[in-house]
């Protein structure tokens, strides 16, 4: 289970990379293909003390009335993949590099706010609405980029991407990032030991990997059956906490003011 964590950052900063490109370029059809990136500091799964509850593989329910690992993950993953918007913010750290992000957005696309910090490679945020996709990048990230000098001394005004790049938008979708993420974990990799855990007030059922915790671990709400938290492994720390499932989440254009033309 420990992909889990990093293919969600890293699809995000080869998709920022990828738009910073385009954004930069006279020509009006950038490329989808990205340079990819890697990824950021590990962070703790919390304090909070776990309650195992053993299930087996037949259909029964634990004896404290945990579902069995599969079915959580299931239902966790339809109901993400149904959901019409959410966000996630975390740190994940992968081959020694590290990434900080924090996303909003629609699953769709067409609305998405993405901050995302990549050691070595600089910060940037993508923000897409429906009159275009906007790119607000630090000096490092343009510079990375290629970008005109114009451009890398934006400060912290936006660049406003070529008209194309709204065919882009998919990849931005919040169901585009979760089918990614969920694929990379099958029920056969699952313990079948349930864990019962409290993360920042909400009750979650706990699913690991079959080596334990240490290789990954998924919280999912018990009321709900809502992803929660991401866990990554030892040798791919991170963490990545859920939020705001099928909220209007606020996301708007950035104002005029901020917006630097390049034309």
């Amino acid at each position: 289970m420990r992909t889990l964590t990093t293919r969600l950052v890293a699809i995000s900063g080869a998709f920022a990379i990828t738009l910073g490109a385009a954004a930069c370029s006279k020509n009006d059809t950038p490329s989808t293909s990205g340079s990819s990136t890697t990824s950021s500091s590990s962070a703790s799964v919390g304090s909070s003390a776990s309650t195992p509850a053993t299930t087996d593989s037949s259909s029964a329910p634990a004896a404290n009335g945990a579902p069995k690992a599969a079915d959580i993950l299931e239902k966790a993953k339809t109901n993400a993949l149904a959901a019409k918007s959410g966000a996630f913010a975390g740190q994940v750290d992968q081959a020694g590099k590290k990434i900080n992000i924090d996303f909003k957005g629609t699953s769709d696309g067409k609305t998405a706010d993405i901050a995302i910090e990549m050691e070595g490679d600089g910060r940037a945020r993508v923000i897409s609405v429906g009159d275009g996709v906007y790119i607000q990048g630090d000096s490092t990230f343009w510079k990375k980029q290629g970008a005109p000098a114009k451009v890398q001394s934006a400060g912290q005004k936006f660049i406003k991407a070529p008209s194309s790049a709204g065919a882009m938008t998919q990849s931005l979708s919040l169901k585009s990032f979760l089918e990614k993420a969920f694929g990379a974990v099958t029920p056969q990799q699952l313990s079948s030991t349930v864990g019962s855990e409290n993360v920042g007030g909400v009750d979650c059922w706990v699913v690991t990997d079959k080596k334990g915790k240490g290789e990954g671990a998924l919280y999912v709400s018990k009321d709900k059956l809502q992803v929660v938290r991401f866990t990554g492994s030892a040798s791919s720390p991170g963490q990545l906490d859920f939020s705001k499932w099928n909220e209007d989440l606020g996301i708007k254009a950035p104002a005029a003011s901020q917006v630097m033309s390049i034309g």
